[in-house]
């Protein structure tokens, strides 16, 4: 099957932002307006919510159909020219059955996530639409202390440019699965501990 290719972004462009699994976005109001900003400040965006994406956990959880309709919105929407997952999850298998693929396919955009976004990725591969497997709002985008470079590069050059990515090379900044709890405000603008990066590293043979 040959996919479409959504148009990539320019500067100035409208993205809505989604909450399709887990309401973490309305749970964690401070950290979703971090990274609502850092997506307007550092990529030149306007950034808009779809209906209920600032609706609490619970009420998100308790209305599978209206998930799907956010995504509907969105995709229609010509204004809109990506949608950005808040944050992954374990429950957007329930929207399948309220997803018109004609929707996705009519109206190709940018849509980006990851974790339990891959369902959404097989409705974009189902309605035959190239999507992208990347960050979401709650967590690169509202990274403790900033953005990192490698990610801000690398969003740059594969959202926002029609030239081949071309090689990709290892992130030299460093790497980080340093916890630091969401829920404590005082921690937002607390940097996480980088471990120095060493290059590739591929595994083969299971090992």
């Amino acid at each position: 099957m040959q996919l479409v290719k959504p148009k990539g972004l320019k500067q100035g462009d409208t993205v809505a932002t989604i909450s399709l699994s887990w309401g973490g976005a309305g749970d964690l109001p401070h950290r979703y307006k971090v990274g609502k900003h850092q997506i307007e400040s550092v990529f030149d965006l306007n950034v808009v919510e779809t209906t209920n994406a600032l609706r609490s956990a619970q009420w998100i959880y308790d209305n599978p159909k209206a998930r799907a309709e956010d995504l509907m919105e969105a995709f229609r929407n010509p204004d809109i020219k990506a949608i950005i997952s808040n944050i992954g999850g374990e429950d957007s298998i329930r929207l399948l059955k309220y997803i018109d693929f004609n929707v996705i396919r009519d109206n190709p955009k940018i849509f980006m996530g990851f974790s339990d976004s891959t369902v959404t990725h097989f409705m974009c591969l189902k309605a035959g639409l190239s999507s992208f497997y990347g960050t979401s709002v709650l967590v690169g985008f509202a990274e403790n202390g900033g953005m990192h470079k490698y990610q801000v590069e690398d969003i740059k050059r594969t959202l926002f440019c029609n030239k081949a990515i071309g090689e990709i090379h290892p992130n030299k900044e460093g790497w980080t699965t340093e916890y630091l709890d969401w829920f404590d405000i005082s921690l937002q603008h607390t940097k996480r501990k980088l471990t120095p990066s060493n290059g590739w590293r591929f595994l083969r043979g299971g090992k």
